[in-house]
C-alpha cells in the first residue's frame, strides 16, 4: 500500500513538473512572435520601432547591394550610379522613379529636414557645393528629427553602395532637399521587371558624383 502510494505520489509531481516545462500553444506563438521582432531589428537597416513593413522590406532589400561599385549611368545590379540604384531599388517594389537624380527632386512630396523618415529620398549637390542644383540622390535609412540628421544609403562615386551620414562635413554641406514618394506614387500593376527594362531606354544620368 505504501508503495502504490509513493508511486501515485511520483506521478502526481511528474505531471506537475511537465506542465510547468511544456509551454502552452499560447506560449509557442509569443515566443515565435518575438523571434520574428528580434530577427527585423537585427536587419542590416531596421532602426525604427515602428517602421511600416515596405520600408522595411525595401531597406533590407538596398541593403544587399552594399559593396556594389560605382559606374555613371549603370542602372543595376552589378553597378549602380546613384538615382540607377535609387530606381533599382523603388521599382522592386513597384515603384517607377524619375531616372536622373535632379529629375527624382522634381517628384514626390517636399519634406522638412525635421520630419524625414525612412525610406524617404535625400538630394545633395554633385561636383560643386551650395546652391539648389542637384547632383546626387539617397534613400534614408535612419532619421533623428529632433537634431534634423540622417542616415542614407546610396552609390558614391568612390564607395560604391554604401551607408553614409548627414553629419559627414561633405554631405552637410552638400544637402538640399527631400522628397517622400511612398505616398506619392502608385506602384505599376505590371510588375517592377517590366517597368525597368522600359526605363532602361531612357536618358541616364550624367552628373558625376566625386565622392
Amino acid at each position: 500500500m505504501v508503495e502504490i502510494k509513493k508511486i501515485l505520489v511520483m506521478s502526481l509531481v511528474a505531471i506537475v513538473a511537465m506542465s510547468f516545462s511544456v509551454p502552452s500553444k499560447a506560449q509557442l506563438i509569443v515566443k515565435k512572435q518575438g523571434t520574428i521582432q528580434e530577427q527585423i531589428k537585427n536587419s542590416p537597416l531596421f532602426y525604427e520601432e515602428e517602421l511600416d513593413p515596405i520600408i522595411a522590406e525595401m531597406l533590407d532589400y538596398a541593403s544587399k547591394f552594399k559593396g556594389v561599385r560605382y559606374r555613371i549611368g549603370a542602372m543595376g545590379p552589378n553597378r549602380f550610379d546613384c538615382s540607377g540604384f535609387t530606381s533599382y531599388v523603388f521599382a522592386h517594389f513597384g515603384y517607377k522613379l524619375d531616372r536622373t537624380s535632379s529629375q527624382q527632386a522634381q517628384s514626390g512630396k517636399v519634406v522638412a529636414k525635421n520630419e524625414l523618415q525612412p525610406g524617404d529620398l535625400v538630394f545633395f549637390n554633385g561636383r560643386r557645393a551650395g546652391g539648389s542644383r542637384v547632383g546626387h540622390v539617397g534613400i534614408v535609412t535612419k532619421a533623428d528629427n529632433e537634431n534634423e540628421t540622417f542616415e542614407f544609403i546610396h552609390a558614391s562615386c568612390s564607395q560604391g553602395v554604401v551607408v553614409s551620414k548627414s553629419t559627414e562635413a561633405y554631405y552637410d554641406r552638400r544637402y538640399v532637399k527631400a522628397c517622400r514618394m511612398i505616398e506619392e506614387l502608385e506602384p505599376e500593376i505590371f510588375g517592377a521587371d517590366y517597368m525597368f527594362d522600359v526605363r532602361m531606354l531612357e536618358t541616364v544620368d550624367t552628373i558625376q558624383w566625386i565622392k
